[in-house]
């Protein structure tokens, strides 16, 4: 019995020791996770601190890049011979071989591939005398030209044909056939004729865009953001001069539109000259094809014209199809649902509002992010009638 009772004994006190050893195995392992947890929490603080790092040296580097770009841009450089819109110009002898190119965009070759149709031109000038768009054409476009009007050749057609148009501004489907009087084109002219008797030209900065518009609604905000703004934004990004400064001439038709600014001028004007800073222009730098400005200054001295013409080396049209409303009314009827201009086009939206908040404040702000909490969802009643 002494011996059973013993041998117990001795069993209890292995388990006992037994037990305690694993506890102490499962206490040190504990340890040991916790630190290899807090090793990894510093690691990923490392990571962070370092991808952190990465992200304002690319920041700091864009920003250098962005400066340089700035630093480089805007030539001619210098005093300018004057200023077109308060934009300064710098007067260019002629030289043969000066001549007008365009590249357009959208073009569906129907009856109406005009409203789709987009272009971006090089030299357009503009008449501040006759108060037109001009591009010069080289030789080789005029025998272009008389190819085309030949017969067996009327399926052809060049980007600076005179049978190529854009709409320059968005379209009111209320305006009918009005809507036609969009329909644009620079005139075609001869720069060994006409802009050879002149001279030369004042040229725009390496800078600058020039763009020529018809507001469909400007007194609107709503329309001006999404029918004027947004399709200006798309026509400079679509042909890669989304860092030039546009020169924008609001262009007048022969019939004033209903709802138009043209029309609606004195509605207009205040909206614009709260909004257009969201474009990096102001309204003092705009202005109508028929009350454009040139002021030469030589020496602090104001002289008579020594041409007519002003160009820009970038020019661009056709907003037509780049707007919200396009074809279509307020989603009032069955037949506006069956054309969509906006699918897929989140992003572009928010870089859209992301450019004009840059414009305003004249740099680029820190890096946004879209899916980032709390969300905000506004939901508005009535509000294409109130």
């Amino acid at each position: 019995m002494v011996q059973q009772r013993a041998a117990k004994t001795r069993s209890r006190t292995a388990l006992s020791f037994l037990f305690a050893f694993l506890g102490l195995l499962l206490f040190i392992n504990q340890i040991a996770i916790l630190k290899q947890l807090k090793s990894d929490n510093n690691d990923e603080k490392d990571f962070a601190l370092r991808l952190e790092g990465m992200h304002g040296n690319k920041q700091e580097q864009e920003k250098e890049e962005r400066s340089k770009k700035t630093k480089a841009k805007g030539k001619p450089s210098g005093p300018p011979d004057g200023y077109f819109n308060h934009f300064p110009v710098y007067y260019q002898d002629f030289k043969e071989g000066f001549h007008s190119n365009a590249h357009c965009i959208g073009d569906n070759f129907g009856e109406e591939a005009w409203k789709f149709r987009s272009c971006h031109f090089q030299n357009l000038c503009f008449d501040t005398e006759d108060r037109e768009f001009v591009m010069f054409t080289s030789p080789e476009q005029h025998k272009l030209e008389e190819a085309l009007e030949k017969p067996q050749s009327d399926t052809f057609w060049t980007a600076s044909s005179k049978n190529t148009s854009v709409s320059v501004g968005g379209m009111n489907p209320k305006w009918n056939d009005e809507h036609k009087l969009l329909k644009w084109y620079p005139t075609l002219r001869d720069a060994n004729d006409d802009l050879k008797s002149q001279g030369g030209y004042f040229m725009l900065q390496t800078d600058k865009v020039l763009i020529p518009w018809h507001s469909m609604a400007g007194h609107n905000p709503g329309h001006l953001v999404w029918d004027d703004f947004l399709p200006l934004y798309k026509l400079i990004t679509a042909f890669d001069l989304i860092d030039k400064d546009m020169v924008l001439i609001r262009y007048d038709l022969t019939l004033a539109m209903w709802a138009g600014c043209q029309r609606q001028w004195e509605k207009c004007r205040p909206i614009l000259k709260k909004f257009l800073p969201l474009l990096g222009t102001h309204l003092n730098m705009t202005s109508s094809q028929n009350d454009t400005s040139l002021e030469l200054v030589v020496d602090g001295e104001q002289l008579s014209r020594k041409s007519k013409y002003v160009c820009a080396p970038n020019g661009a049209a056709g907003l037509g199809y780049l707007t919200d409303h396009f074809k279509s009314y307020h989603g009032w009827h069955p037949d506006d649902y069956k054309m969509a201009l906006n699918t897929g086009r989140g992003g572009q939206m928010y870089q859209f509002r992301n450019w004009m908040v840059d414009n305003v404040y004249e740099e680029k702000r820190d890096e946004r992010k879209i899916s980032k909490a709390p969300y905000r969802i506004i939901i508005s009643s009535s509000s294409s009638n109130k």
